[in-house]
Formats: C-alpha cells, sequence, structure tokens
C-alpha cells in the first residue's frame, strides 16, 4: 500500500458505457436504479447452452471507427473502443493519456469459435489470416492505444471475473503514485457463444430458465436462484489527479479512495465458503483509503445469482464488516444487466459512482424469496434514498481471484 504522506486524489473525469441496459451512463443508472431488468431471450441461430442473457442491441462500431476498422476487428474490440471514445469525449480530453489498463476474462473468445468452425469446415489455409489479432486479449486495449497515442503502459489483466476492478486498482496507483496525472481503466467483453456458455453450463453455473422468464432469470440471493445470467457489454474511466482536473476545469463524477487485491489460492472455479480471503480484501482496501469498514455506507455486490457465490460472499461481508454488516447497504447489479465477466466490474463501478451522486441505493431486482443463509440487507425490489459518502465496488473471479475498489463523493 501506498503511505499516505505520498497521496495523490484520484478524481474519476470521464465514462464511456456500452451495456445491455444502454449505452450512455443515465440510461444503465436508470436500469439499476429502478431494478429494471436488461435481460433478454437469446435470439441466435444456433441452439445456445442457456437461453437468456444480455445482450446489447443496436450496436454500430461504424458510429466510433472507420469501416475498414470493423471489418478488421471483433466484437470485444469493438466495444471496448466505442467505450473508451465515450469516455474521453465526456472528460473532454485533448491530450493523449499517459497509460491504459484494461480487465477482460476471455477476450476474443467467440472470435476464436469462429477460426476453428473454418479450419474444421475448409482447412486453416482458409482461415482469415487477421484472425489472431481479433482473437488476443490485449488487442482491444492495442486498438485503443493507437486510436489514441497512448506510448506509456498499455496492460491487459486477465482476472477472470475481477479483471476490471483490478485494471481501476491499477489506474489508482499510477495516478495516486505521481507516476502518471491521466489515465484510462476500462473492461469488456463479448462471450455470448456456444463454446463459452456450454462450458460454464456444464459447470453448473448457468441459469437454465426458458426464453419467457429471461426478466426474473437472473437472481441474486434468492432461494430460487438456478445460475448466473451471461452479459456482454464494456466501459471506460478516466482517471485523473486532483491537480490536472483542476487545471483543466474537468468534470468529476467520483474518487477513487483504495483498492486491494488477494488470491483465495482454494479452488479453480469454488470460492472458500468461509469467505476469509474476500473478506481480507474488503478489509486492506480499506485501509488502502484509510478508512475504518464502518464508514462504508454501500456495497455493490459481485452477486452472481449462483449458490456457491451468494453465500460465500455473504459469508465476506460479515467478517469484513462484523456488526456493520447489518447496518451496511447492498445492492446487486447482476440481478439486472447480468454477468458480463471481465466486464462487470468497471460497469458496475458506475452504477456505484452514480449511486454516491444521486445519494439512491439501487434495488436488487427479484429479491423475491431471500436465501436463509443470506440474510443481510440487499435491498430488495425497491431501491430507497441514502446518504452514501463511501461505497465499495467487489468482484471475484474464477481461479480465487478477489478484487475491491473504493469509491467517494466527488
Amino acid at each position: 500500500m501506498t503511505p499516505q504522506v505520498a497521496r495523490r486524489r484520484v478524481l474519476v473525469t470521464g465514462i464511456g458505457v456500452e451495456s445491455c441496459a444502454g449505452s450512455t451512463p443515465d440510461e444503465l443508472w436508470e436500469a439499476l436504479s429502478t431494478g429494471r431488468s436488461a435481460i433478454s431471450p437469446l435470439e441466435l441461430e444456433e441452439p445456445m447452452p442457456c437461453q437468456v442473457g444480455g445482450v446489447i442491441g443496436a450496436f454500430d462500431p461504424r458510429e466510433h471507427m472507420s469501416a475498414q476498422q470493423a471489418r478488421r476487428t471483433s466484437r470485444f474490440q469493438q466495444l471496448l473502443f466505442a467505450a473508451a471514445m465515450k469516455a474521453r469525449e465526456d472528460a473532454r480530453l485533448r491530450t493523449a493519456p499517459e497509460a491504459l489498463y484494461v480487465g477482460t476474462g476471455g477476450g476474443g473468445l467467440d472470435e476464436t469459435a469462429r477460426l476453428v468452425t473454418v479450419m474444421n469446415r475448409s482447412g486453416w489455409p482458409r482461415m482469415d489470416r487477421l484472425g489472431l489479432l481479433r482473437l488476443l486479449p490485449n488487442q482491444a486495449a492495442g486498438l485503443v492505444a493507437q486510436e489514441m497515442a497512448i506510448v506509456g503502459p498499455v496492460l491487459t489483466l486477465s482476472t477472470a471475473c475481477a479483471a476490471s476492478t483490478d485494471a481501476i486498482g491499477a489506474g489508482l496507483r499510477a495516478v495516486r503514485d505521481g507516476t502518471a496525472d491521466v489515465v484510462l481503466v476500462g473492461g469488456v467483453e463479448s462471450w455470448l457463444d456456444t463454446p463459452a456458455l456450454a462450458s460454464f453450463r456444464l459447470l453448473d453455473a448457468l441459469s437454465l430458465r426458458p426464453a419467457a422468464e429471461a426478466a426474473v432469470a437472473s437472481r441474486p440471493f434468492d432461494r430460487d436462484r438456478d445460475g448466473m445470467v451471461p452479459a456482454e457489454g464494456a466501459a471506460v474511466l478516466v482517471l485523473e489527479s486532483e491537480r490536472s482536473a483542476l487545471r483543466r476545469g474537468a468534470t468529476v463524477h467520483g474518487e477513487v479512495l483504495g483498492a486491494a487485491s488477494t488470491c483465495d489460492a482454494h479452488h479453480p472455479v469454488a470460492p472458500r465458503a468461509d469467505g476469509a480471503v474476500a473478506a481480507r480484501t474488503i478489509e486492506l482496501a480499506c485501509a488502502d483509503a484509510g478508512l475504518d469498514v464502518t464508514a462504508v455506507d454501500l456495497v455493490s455486490a459481485h452477486g452472481t445469482s449462483t449458490p456457491l457465490n451468494d453465500r460465500a460472499e455473504t459469508a465476506a461481508i460479515k467478517r469484513a464488516f462484523g456488526a456493520h454488516a447489518r447496518q451496511v447497504a447492498i445492492t446487486a447489479p447482476k440481478s439486472v444487466i447480468g454477468h458480463a465477466c471481465g466486464a462487470c466490474g468497471i460497469l458496475e463501478s458506475v452504477g456505484v459512482l452514480r449511486a454516491i451522486r444521486e445519494k439512491y441505493v439501487p434495488p436488487t431486482a427479484n429479491l423475491d424469496n431471500p436465501d436463509p443463509r443470506c440474510d443481510l440487507d440487499y435491498t430488495p425490489i425497491v431501491g430507497r434514498p441514502a446518504t452514501i459518502d463511501v461505497a465499495i465496488k467487489q468482484n471475484f473471479g474464477f481461479g480465487g481471484h478477489n478484487s475491491v475498489v473504493v469509491f467517494g463523493a466527488a
């Protein structure tokens, strides 16, 4: 952790979003704050391992890049590029950011599936020679870096569902320590393809609700949950030192106060049931922010709607907060926008920033029958006004990755 005396304040001065709930922060917040589900039936040509998901509707990459770029890139690259352009515009940046940190779980998994299909049907000589550039996880960040002339660190983090939360932490440290004044942090996932979803289904991790029940399929902490609902999406934040933001007269959306990452070192896909290491991550993030855990007003939960995760996360919150666990407000954004894997943390962080600004706790949708072992205040069905000075975003990924970021009011 950085010593207190060396710290610089780190402000959020730009936001860009591409999500199943909308392509602006306002549209995303409207869905989250009202509990309006953005989950829909998966209408794809081939039979899918699940029937519902969080699909981005009318997305045209040519609104953000040239037609040639659109032809040469895959969907995950296009989504991140669009979010990055929006974040730059929102922040009114006129110079290149000094670094870019991007989190993704699978990168171009969908492109990999297409290439393998072509190879099996026609042989490898028929494969697109640019196919490799559309599937490598780092190529989305590289595309943004080329467009914005970012010549500093351009790093892609792959810590499963904690990836973009880790990216925020990396950006925080770069600005706070004085390595950079302006950085971009982002996350992206486009994984609504058969091989990826089949793998999750075989792990009993996907909801199997029919298409007619799409709106109620994602049910974090509910007794009747049956697995996560996959979603695609991307988001990018501009993180900036206070000095730089004041000099530019930038609009400030919030402040990043602290962050921490750990690993359960326990199991490839299952969290520790006692939540011990996840709890330590919460404690470390709050300590990094120079705060006691009792200062936290809102927890934006990982809340995947899987039996194992929801119970382990509840245990972690109880361990970390002690008696305060019964007083802190909790919300589960995936109940509305599904699980965007490596992009989930940063998409949900956009909701955290707005919750602080609007002084409002978004509801956990579809929480009709709470699991008796998930017995905290998850703000079921209906949101409520509240003073929120400090909030945390926590995400946990396969491989035991735990990541927590602390946000504060601007």
